[in-house]
């Protein structure tokens, strides 16, 4: 059953509260925020509709009193078909009184809230951090959203052990800048805008780096991503014959061992790709075309020369690249 919650919370951290307390409860949540007059007219829609999306999350931004004393019978109903979040970035002014909800006091700094949401998360699993990898993992994940996501993905990576380390934080960010290179593509060769600017978010917020240096370094995962798509593109039609991993990784082997010159910078070149990793921008490349892909390695070239000449704008003119290509 669902239920409504009562957060708490600032208004520098509102965006990340909904999106970390939503994310516990629903997969790809659907998030719908209403404020001011819109309120009551969004609750008794909502609540009236027949049929309405089971990962659907209606936050509430700090409603008066008076409102949900009109509203309470429609919330009610409402918390049997979806999650409602009522969040308040003022002290409590009696509204939680009038209706049955969890309470959540979310005023903690940001940095408290993220070392107590990773050590409880971590203990879960019967495992400890290193105050030297818990001190890389908050430079490099930002983004308080994706951030059980990360931890997961390392209590997975270090296995029966108990201790994550500080080469832990590093190898799993690594695999998750390319993963999430591959999402952008994906999303790339779907002409999905609006996905693409959301990973495109996703990797400038995981940066520790300034604005200037995140964006020049995104740029220059995205020159490498098109060679190396472009070298899957070359085989293609070796590749196409084996959908299944195991089939790939053998194919991908024997083409490797067959290779007479190897590159002094081996990173840039496919055969030397870790073999999943491989696969998976095999399996991406199908889905882009060559002409697309020199395409969008033009538009990269043009923010190069951008950058070059001096620009206030290298913000837009990459993310204007990434929507136009």
């Amino acid at each position: 059953m669902n239920d409504i919650t009562i957060a708490v919370g600032t208004k520098e951290n509102i965006v990340e509260d909904i999106h970390t307390l939503s994310g516990k409860w629903v997969e790809n949540p659907n998030i719908v925020i209403v404020s001011g007059k819109d309120m009551k007219s969004k609750v008794i829609e909502k609540a009236s509709a027949l049929f309405i999306e089971e990962n659907c999350v209606l936050v509430l931004l700090d409603p008066e009193k008076t409102l949900i004393e009109e509203i309470r019978e429609q919330l009610e109903v409402l918390k049997e078909k979806i999650h409602i979040i009522i969040y308040v970035t003022a002290p409590l002014s009696g509204a939680h009184k009038l209706i049955e909800g969890n309470v959540i006091i979310l005023e903690k700094g940001k940095e408290k809230r993220i070392e107590d949401r990773v050590r409880g998360f971590i203990r879960k699993y019967g495992k400890k951090m290193t105050n030297e990898a818990f001190k890389l993992m908050k430079e490099r994940i930002r983004n308080e959203s994706i951030l059980e996501t990360e931890l997961m993905k390392l209590v997975n990576y270090v296995g029966d052990r108990k201790e994550i380390r500080s080469k832990d934080i590093i190898s799993i960010v690594t695999e998750t800048h390319e993963d999430t290179m591959i999402n952008l593509f994906e999303a790339f060769a779907g002409k999905h805008k609006r996905e693409i600017l959301y990973v495109f978010e996703n990797l400038l917020q995981n940066m520790e780096l300034s604005m200037d240096k995140s964006l020049l370094a995104i740029h220059s995962f995205l020159v490498r991503q098109v060679r190396l798509l472009l070298h899957a593109k070359d085989m293609e039609e070796v590749f196409k014959a084996s959908p299944e991993y195991s089939i790939f990784l053998k194919t991908f082997n024997k083409w490797k061992e067959g290779l007479e010159k190897k590159p002094a910078e081996k990173r840039h070149y496919l055969p030397y790709q870790n073999p999943y990793y491989a696969y998976k921008l095999s399996k991406t490349s199908q889905n882009i075309t060559r002409k697309d892909l020199i395409s969008f390695f033009n538009t990269l070239t043009v923010f190069d020369m951008h950058v070059k000449r001096g620009t206030k704008y290298n913000r837009i003119h990459l993310e204007c690249g990434l929507l136009e290509a």
